[in-house]
């Protein structure tokens, strides 16, 4: 079994208990119902799943309800038994079928008899149909898959050797070469595998058989392109294009999606609409392009100047040929794959619930990612060959003065190191110490501070 983090954020809002149902919403195949399932099955006395892709009927039954009476009877005739209130948790799956169920899920909670799971896909296009949304009722968990962290512990990687990788992120001191060496070579194959769960479970039980991980991911695909054709509507071949281009844009040297790719003379707004749809449908992550690395980035947001990455490498890699698969695993030089580490950075940063940002200006240069940390702007260069340590755009941005920025990382092959530029300091990091780059730049939670006691007679006597 695949333990998620995802799990325990679940887990958060079952013993949070304020009287919101649950909505996991994530690209296909990431693991939402699963999660879910082992939820219902770990935590309640009692547990049924309504699935509306595999039962018509109940789509049917329960679109034409009218009341949370009506619901809770049909479910009732759904499951063929009767359900314990104050013991169950009814889940709804693939609700991008039946999308007013959220609505309905507002009265299900205010009934209080059960507690109310849902998840689907292209929730971020079908919701778009339901009729009234539950503000205040509905707490959203978006599922990625599965991090790096995830994929070392579905590995079996001891919990002392991912202390150790974090201690030496935070105190910027090499890892023993012993570990360096073997987490380089686990993070290569983690470019090969991704982090979609089949592809992940295929190649625990295969004792690490690539081809038949490459069989689930290029299915994986094929029903990526299948959501397009039956759900894009009119603009399906705009967006196809899009996503049949994003293997060779994310190849090139410069990876900023070029309109050209999909004819001449484009204008961003004629496919403006096209793009959303693959991110709204988490299919790819959007990386925008900003001209002041500041605090509140999105102030300098350019929306027609973008990167689009895969949400997931693995499938990303199983779109080129065999041969680049295995010079990824081999870390031939001969192969540029900046871009396929570029696309796992994304997506850890994005799993973290980082916004994805790169910088560039027309004479200072451009930077891979921006991201805002407690401390300000980090920027960061992600470095796949031997000249890792070249790097004019983040050069420039330290010696200039107008930006106050101190601090930048280099992400590579190479082991943990720190170089004193003109402006600041450039620290040097393994790849593999990724997820702890993304956990800085999600920040610090807020604290619950409860609400402050203020003697408001008194103010008013003085």
């Amino acid at each position: 079994m695949l333990e998620r983090d995802a799990y325990e954020k679940l887990l958060s809002w079952r013993r949070k208990n304020d009287g919101k149902a649950l909505l996991v919403d994530g690209a296909r195949q990431v693991g939402k119902t699963y999660t879910v399932e082992e939820l219902g099955r770990r935590e309640y006395p009692d547990y049924v799943k309504v699935d509306f892709l595999r039962d018509d009927q109940a789509a049917r039954t329960l679109a034409g309800a009218g009341s949370v009476q009506e619901v809770i009877e049909s479910i009732g005739v759904i499951v063929g038994r009767r359900l314990v209130p104050g013991q169950t948790l009814v889940f709804f799956d693939e609700v991008q079928e039946v999308p007013d169920i959220v609505t309905y899920s507002k009265y299900l909670v205010q009934d209080g008899r059960f507690d109310v799971a849902m998840s689907g896909s292209l929730l971020g296009i079908e919701m778009a149909k339901v009729r009234s949304l539950p503000v205040g009722y509905l707490h959203t968990l978006t599922m990625y898959p599965l991090t790096f962290l995830e994929f070392c512990r579905a590995r079996e990687v001891p919990e002392s050797v991912i202390q150790r990788m974090e201690e030496c992120y935070h105190e910027c001191v090499p890892m023993p070469e012993a570990l360096h060496g073997p987490l380089i070579d686990l993070f290569r194959r983690y470019l090969v595998v991704g982090g979609m769960p089949e592809a992940v479970q295929a190649f625990l039980n295969t004792q690490g058989d690539l081809g038949a991980v490459r069989e689930r991911q290029e299915d994986l695909v094929a029903l990526y392109e299948d959501d397009i054709a039956k759900h894009a509507g009119r603009r399906a071949l705009q967006v196809r294009a899009i996503f049949d281009a994003l293997p060779g844009q994310i190849g090139k040297k410069n990876k900023r999606f070029l309109l050209n790719a999909l004819k001449q003379d484009n204008r961003f707004a004629e496919f403006a609409n096209d793009f959303a749809w693959l991110t709204d449908a988490n299919a790819a992550l959007e990386t925008l392009c900003v001209t002041e690395p500041r605090p509140l980035l999105e102030r300098s947001e350019q929306r027609n100047r973008f990167k689009l990455y895969q949400s997931d490498v693995g499938m990303l890699m199983s779109r080129y040929r065999s041969s680049v698969a295995l010079a990824a695993l081999a870390g031939e030089r001969s192969v540029n794959f900046g871009g396929v580490y570029e696309n796992v950075v994304a997506q850890e940063l994005v799993a973290a619930g980082v916004p994805l940002h790169y910088y560039y200006h027309s004479r200072k240069g451009e930077v891979d990612f921006v991201v805002e940390t407690d401390e300000g702007v980090v920027p960061i260069e992600v470095k796949s060959g031997k000249g890792y340590k070249r790097h004019v755009a983040l050069n420039n941005l330290l010696a200039s003065d107008e930006y106050g920025i101190d601090r930048a990382l280099v992400l590579s092959e190479a082991n943990v190191q720190m170089e004193e530029r003109v402006g600041g300091t450039v620290t040097y990091l393994p790849l593999y110490l990724l997820p702890f780059v993304a956990a800085e730049a999600r920040g610090t939670a807020l604290p619950e501070t409860g609400l402050p006691v203020v003697d408001w007679e008194g103010l008013i006597a003085q």
